[in-house]
């Protein structure tokens, strides 16, 4: 077998991986993070040899986790539209994947998911939500989302010529 050459200054991912509902970034995102998981069915029998167990995968789930800061500023994906969502009881579109920075500022911009990067899609339900004020500290939210159905990969586009 053919050795394989890896390169630390090129090989690692540094892009910023973000969760989107219903095409906007979750506001001032810290940390985003998606779990998935197979269930194992037991096929073990006594034709195993040496009474080792044996399984085989099973159902499948995912679940994305979200920890941003709280923002004031209205019509984003923040504590207070995730609570109402939550509240509604809705479930919701989302994408997982990196943003580009369109109309940038020296402290933010406009986000868009970066269709030209590998992402993935699904829809979600809001399982937990918490937000947290300490002194002289910037209040937080995290929320946990338990997916609904299919965690699909999204399709990825070429870059635009002229790029």
């Amino acid at each position: 077998m053919a050795a394989v050459k890896h390169d630390s200054n090129t090989d690692i991912f540094r892009g910023q991986l973000f969760v989107f509902i219903n095409d906007k970034p979750i506001a001032y995102g810290k940390d985003a993070s998606m779990n998935v998981s197979t269930e194992e069915i037991d096929v073990s029998n006594k034709m195993v040899e040496g009474d080792w167990k044996t399984s085989l995968p099973g159902k499948k789930s995912f679940g994305i986790t979200s920890e941003s800061l709280l923002t004031q500023k209205e019509d984003q994906e923040s504590f207070p539209s995730l609570l109402n969502k939550q509240i509604k009881g809705e479930t919701l579109p989302f994408v997982f994947g990196q943003a580009k920075v369109t109309n940038p500022t020296a402290t933010g911009g406009e986000f868009e998911l970066d269709k030209t990067k590998p992402h993935w899609t699904g829809t979600i339900m809001i399982t937990s939500l918490d937000v947290k004020s300490t002194d002289g500290d910037i209040a937080t939210c995290s929320a946990s989302f338990a997916g609904v159905g299919a965690l699909k990969e999204g399709t990825v586009t070429a870059e635009p010529s002229g790029s």
